[in-house]
């Protein structure tokens, strides 16, 4: 299993990504597992105390009984336990871009295998073979196998789903609400669309490929993060009105290029009117 996967996006940027380890994915697994237990028992609890028909339920299912209807019913306890496993995950993946309770505690998420993060669809893709990645149950040597065989540890649903485990933090200056604020939006996805200047547009998936740079400059190396930096603003600097010959002898290109690059998504969010000319940002001062 490799340590971390690179991904090319449409605008022919290499994105590096973080595979998360067994160790940390098994530690996800556990906390989920113990909150699904806890979420088992307390219904459990629920239906015992609606009444005698809750606790003939039970009874039935776990000390059988005359009663003709206990394979249904234990047939029925079956569905509702897989139905709460299958749909803790797809809530909380769907819901929270690839994060459950026990993923975000270890500062691991899902993400699709173009580096985007992944929907409902994924989601539940990705955890209806889950009770093949558990065989032979509690083991799991099927998943376990499939992960330390290929090179992106992925298990059977990360196959089925086109998904990625990845290290994923979002890491940033404690004084710099631009980056914060940034990084708020591209949880929720609300700021990837086309920006339009006078020279040109920005198109939303080259805006989408600025906020994954952002969001994980603080994990790269400072050489990667400077190289990134560059790759991404070059082709925006005639839409920018921006002097390529003179940026490329900067000494400050690479901090120079993230203040661009944060001013596009500034701009991309709404708070600039994008009738305005491009931005002189030599007359503005350094945003961090």
């Amino acid at each position: 299993m490799e340590d971390t996967v690179f991904i090319s996006t449409p605008d022919n940027v290499t994105l590096e990504f973080e595979l998360a380890g067994l160790g940390s994915r098994f530690c996800a697994w556990l906390i989920d597992s113990v909150l699904i237990v806890s979420l088992i028992l307390v219904v459990g609890v629920v239906m015992i105390l609606m009444g005698d028909r809750g606790a003939d339920f039970w009874r039935t299912v776990f000390h059988g009984g005359s009663d003709w209807l206990a394979p249904w019913n234990f047939a029925l306890l079956i569905f509702f336990v897989f139905l709460i496993m299958w749909g803790y995950y797809v809530l909380f993946e769907g819901l929270r871009r690839g994060a459950t309770p026990g993923k975000r505690k270890m500062g691991i998420r899902v993400v699709r295998d173009d580096g985007l993060p992944i929907g409902f669809r994924e989601a539940a893709l990705r955890n209806l073979v889950r009770a093949a990645d558990m065989l032979p149950p509690p083991a799991s040597l099927l998943g376990g196998l499939a992960m330390l065989l290929d090179p992106k540890g992925r298990r059977l649903g990360d196959m089925l789903a086109g998904t990625l485990v990845v290290v994923e933090k979002f890491e940033a200056p404690a004084d710099s609400a631009a980056a914060a604020a940034w990084a708020a939006r591209v949880e929720q996805g609300r700021s990837r669309q086309a920006l339009t200047l006078p020279q040109g547009v920005i198109s939303a998936n080259q805006i989408g490929l600025i906020e994954q740079y952002m969001a994980r400059r603080y994990t790269l190396p400072p050489a990667r993060s400077a190289a990134l930096a560059w790759q991404i603003t070059e082709p925006l600097l005639p839409l920018l009105g921006e002097d390529r010959e003179a940026l490329v002898k900067r000494p400050d290109r690479a901090g120079y290029c993230e203040r661009l690059l944060l001013q596009i998504l500034e701009m991309a969010k709404g708070n600039r009117s994008t009738s305005e000319p491009a931005i002189k940002h030599r007359a503005q001062p350094a945003l961090f």
